[in-house]
């Protein structure tokens, strides 16, 4: 059988733009001309400093948008020659980015045109000009590899300068896919349907409802379910977005059958949300393994930033360092393994249960989550949540 296998870096949501005098004007630590010392206060250096020390590599490093604040020009050139930079340490072969509503000047900054400095940026902003296609033109476009397949929409191909007080109307505030472009991608993927690549949606703005902690209902794609409704048809493995600054990992179920799973990146350095929410910044590598035609698996490895502290992947108190998806079925399946490796044994070191199990590392937070309170009902407690990668796990006593 063929199997095929990606690594991707995701960094979203930098938000980078000249540090402002007054603290509260600025929504980011990576600021353009930030000194890369000391080195835990410096998202970027930092992490180059962890790629590394781990040998870190990966095939792709997308970014579904926002690289500046409010389309400061230096904060879009810094921010990409950061994203960049992170991508020759990987050793990537490409770096595939969107845009988001930061990134356009929906606003009257400059021009009376939104994406007059966007499209100036040129350096291979946002995909090289060899793979650009129809991004600017049509709103999207497909990158094909022998081993992926990737459509990459530009979600605020729709934003035009905000000329409405109504905010839930506002064309600066959502995404949005228009009918004409769903026929077009339905069409596209009619003629180019390759069941056995690695298929992958990036965007900026969430195709499906993410309304937690208050950071907004409005600012969906509109008839974004519909898009993903069509990309369920030709089974995507993964939809990645930015916008929220809010990292989560679920499924969607589409018309078809097939389950999506969609992973909302959060922020790599914005601000606004440590401070609003208490969320803080992330950087992902995703490894993506697919053989033939059926769904692929993924294994997750998140980073988290701290100032002062740096980029770790110990955390309990927010998304979780050790994710996946991929696994669909009965967690009694898991559950029951665990129990016989348990058998007449106190304790048992975790990496034994992974050598049984492995399908333990495609699970999704969530359902982690309920394989944890499974075992918990048959008093077989781990030592740490199974997200953070815990040492053993044991009968509980009594």
């Amino acid at each position: 059988m063929a199997n095929k296998k990606l690594r991707i870096a995701i960094l979203s949501d930098l938000h980078c733009h000249p540090e402002k005098p007054n603290f509260k004007d600025n929504n980011t630590y990576l600021f353009s001309a930030k000194l890369r010392s000391p080195i835990n206060e410096h998202p970027v250096e930092d992490l180059l400093d962890l790629i590394n020390k781990k040998g870190m590599t990966v095939d792709l490093v997308l970014s579904p948008g926002d690289i500046t604040d409010h389309c400061d020009k230096q904060g879009l050139f810094s921010g990409w020659s950061y994203v960049t930079e992170i991508a020759r340490a990987l050793e990537a072969k490409r770096t595939i980015a969107t845009i988001g509503n930061h990134d356009v000047d929906s606003r009257f900054t400059y021009s009376n045109y939104s994406f007059d400095v966007i499209k100036k940026v040129k350096q291979g902003f946002p995909i090289d000009k060899k793979f650009i296609g129809s991004f600017w033109d049509k709103g999207y476009t497909f990158i094909e590899d022998e081993d992926f397949q990737i459509l990459v929409l530009n979600s605020t191909h729709y934003h035009t300068h905000a000329t409405t007080d109504n905010k839930i109307e506002s064309p600066a505030l959502k995404g949005k896919v228009d009918s004409s472009q769903l026929e077009e991608i339905e069409q596209y993927l009619q003629i180019n349907n390759f069941p056995d690549k690695i298929k992958i949606f990036l965007c900026h703005h969430h195709p499906i409802q993410h309304s937690r902690h208050q950071l907004g209902e409005h600012d969906f794609i509109e008839n974004g379910e519909q898009l993903l409704n069509i990309l369920g048809q030709y089974k995507f493995d993964i939809a990645i977005h930015g916008h929220k600054h809010d990292p989560l990992l679920r499924y969607e179920n589409t018309n078809s059958g097939h389950q999506i799973p969609i992973l909302s990146s959060g922020s790599f350095s914005a601000t606004n949300q440590v401070l609003w929410c208490g969320i803080w910044n992330y950087f992902h590598v995703i490894e993506i393994s697919k053989e033939d035609d059926f769904p692929a698996t993924g294994k997750i490895e998140t980073f988290t930033f701290k100032p002062k502290s740096g980029w770790k992947n110990d955390t309990e108190d927010g998304f979780l360092p050790f994710t996946g998806f991929g696994f669909l079925g009965d967690l009694n399946s898991i559950q029951s393994k665990i129990q016989e490796k348990l058998l007449n044994r106190g304790v048992v070191n975790w990496s034994e249960i992974l050598e049984i199990a492995p399908e333990i590392l495609n699970l999704t937070p969530d359902k982690m989550a309920a394989l944890e309170n499974m075992l918990l009902s048959r008093n077989i407690n781990i030592s740490s949540k199974i997200g953070v990668g815990p040492k053993h796990i044991y009968h509980a006593t009594d």
